[in-house]
């Protein structure tokens, strides 16, 4: 009786271990799996083959391709795997040399070649399927048009930090001031632009065109460039279309940070021309300590028969800033951060990706001409009105984007695109030249603040009807604005000893308040049929899409007169004039007028 009971504790130990070993490797085995994710496609159109079956080898593991020739195989064996991809008309194809790690998702695309003829299988490495420059070569070899594009695997193997610094990569594309597209020779205003295929409203005073340098590489998947008429394009395309496509969800689960620094050895720790700043311009938001005081806005335009004691009033309203700076140069930085994958939710995969990007740039020019060219009278042009001078320019650029997608079924796709980006460049311009009217030497200061910020949302849908039919739509909503407030222009004019004085000549104190706001609204529906042989494929695609656009633009010039000061007093600078002291109550020194009402 004691023997049994103590062999009881051992043979329970013993049944622990056996129960320990038989369930350890099943629950190993259970948790040594991963996701496989990807598109099958037609090598010779770049276009997603829906109703494709692809099997993974030696396993009962398979799935058809859904909307866009995407598929996704769950529970896959980690280790070395092997795709096979079969369609009827295409020649089946074995992707080999696949390596899944455990609990890992591993996206893998997979071309298929039409086929007239039976022929063998074709075995292909998985590296060989895999590139995203590979795609931008697609697009443009099966465009109907001419069409340029940049992936963002190009961009990201170069300096660019904008848009507008990797579109001028693509050939007969120019980039003028660092911003704005000229495609084959042809102006800004031949260009339209378009963000995930629909077109974005333009934050410029006078002109029609997007500034590429609102939108950092960061955010960006690809750049197309269309370079001929399509019908699928816009009413008022004419020489050409850009459009930019944001960043589409990774396979797996995924945190990526980068950080950059350059150095410009005429610009870095040296003296340049520079900007007075305000405290929250490194963000893009300065406008608002520089916006119209409100004591100038209740004056309005100076039209009611107004009283000294407006005048004064308003030129005490004004911030006192009106000289440039010299101030060391500091590097250029750039930071970005990016998240992103797909998980279920409530039984559905969602997709999502969320990216955040902050760069602060510094340009500097020396010895920059600036002139007026005028007919010589025999053909030609002559200079005047020469200055020259240097520009010191401090940019910010910064945004973020959300995009989330969702896959209804195997043949349908939501989407929702989420963006904004916000910049701001404060600049400063110090110039000498002559003034063709007197002929005496001037000097030129002008300060320049610009802040632009871009929002855009977009609900799209993506739906395959049957092998042949497809049909996709989209709603967006997108706005911009820009602001320029209180730009001021100064002029000195040098007297015959070489000492500067205020000059009096209209527009010699000038304050400038201008913003621009558009809001834009578009909807678009396209439908696409695919008929003939496999191999010899035709297509008929036709839709519709409709803009609905509200533009609102005002700009306000305050020119201050002081022709009653005397000499001895103009030569103080401008910062000490403008102080306070010669618009007191009893003077009458300043005369305020509003040169444009708008």
């Amino acid at each position: 009786m004691n023997r049994r009971t103590s062999l009881r504790p051992f043979v329970s130990l013993v049944l622990a271990i056996l129960a320990f070993g038989v369930t350890a490797p099943l629950d190993a085995q259970e948790q040594a799996t991963g996701r496989i994710v990807g598109r099958i496609i037609d090598l010779s159109t770049g276009l997603g083959l829906s109703d494709d079956g692809i099997q993974v080898v030696g396993t009962t593991l398979g799935t058809m391709s859904g909307i866009d020739g995407r598929y996704t195989i769950s529970n896959v064996p980690s280790g070395t795997v092997t795709l096979h991809a079969r369609r009827l008309g295409y020649q089946p194809k074995t992707v080999t040399g696949i390596l899944l790690e455990s609990g890992a998702s591993l996206q893998q695309n997979v071309g298929l070649q039409a086929a007239t003829v039976q022929l063998q299988t074709l075995e292909v490495t998985a590296d060989a399927e895999r590139g995203s420059v590979n795609s931008a070569i697609d697009a443009q070899r099966n465009a109907t048009g001419i069409v340029s594009a940049v992936s963002a695997e190009q961009m990201s193997r170069s300096p660019d930090s904008d848009a507008a610094a990797a579109v001028q990569r693509v050939s007969g594309v120019t980039v003028q001031d660092g911003k704005y597209v000229a495609v084959r020779g042809l102006g800004e205003r031949y260009t339209t632009t378009s963000l995930n295929g629909t077109r974005l409203p333009s934050s410029e005073p006078e002109r029609k065109v997007v500034p590429l340098d609102l939108f950092p590489s960061g955010l960006l998947q690809s750049i197309t460039t269309s370079k001929t008429f399509t019908p699928d394009q816009s009413g008022d395309f004419s020489g050409a279309s850009v459009d930019i496509r944001t960043r589409e969800f990774p396979a797996e689960r995924q945190i990526s940070y980068s950080l950059s620094m350059g150095y410009n050895d005429r610009a870095t720790g040296k003296d340049v021309v520079a900007a007075p700043s305000e405290a929250l311009d490194w963000l893009g938001f300065g406008a608002e300590n520089r916006a119209l005081p409100a004591v100038v806005a209740g004056a309005g335009h100076l039209t009611s028969n107004p009283t000294q004691g407006d005048y004064n009033s308003v030129v005490n309203a004004f911030r006192n800033t009106w000289s440039t700076e010299t101030r060391s140069g500091t590097p250029n930085m750039s930071m970005g951060v990016s998240a992103g994958g797909n998980d279920p939710v409530f039984g559905r995969r969602i997709g999502y990706v969320g990216t955040m990007t902050y760069s602060r740039n510094q340009e500097v020019r020396a010895n920059d001409l600036r002139a007026f060219a005028i007919p010589d009278g025999s053909g030609g042009e002559q200079a005047t009105e020469q200055f020259v001078g240097s520009t010191g320019r401090s940019s910010v650029l910064w945004g973020g984007l959300v995009n989330l997608s969702m896959l209804l079924g195997t043949g349908s796709r939501l989407s929702l695109n989420n963006t904004f980006t916000r910049s701001a460049d404060n600049e400063a311009r110090d110039e000498l030249g002559i003034d063709e009217d007197d002929a005496r030497e001037i000097r030129i200061q002008r300060l320049e603040y610009v802040e632009r910020f871009m929002r855009s949302t977009q609900l799209a849908g993506e739906h395959q009807i049957g092998e042949r039919n497809r049909f996709d739509w989209s709603l967006t909503a997108a706005g911009v604005t820009r602001e320029e407030p209180d730009r001021s222009e100064l002029i000195y004019a040098f007297d015959n000893d070489g000492s500067a004085f205020l000059y009096n000549v209209p527009e010699a104190a000038l304050r400038t308040f201008a913003n621009v706001t558009e809001d834009s609204y578009g909807a678009s529906g396209n439908y696409a049929i695919r008929f003939g042989d496999i191999g010899r494929e035709h297509a008929v695609k036709f839709g519709a899409m409709g803009r609905y656009t509200t533009r609102d633009a005002e700009q306000t010039p305050y020119d201050i007169r002081s022709a009653s000061l005397p000499l001895d007093e103009r030569k103080q600078s401008a910062e000490t004039i403008f102080d306070g002291r010669y618009a007191q109550a009893s003077d009458s020194v300043f005369v305020v007028n509003v040169l444009f009402q708008g």
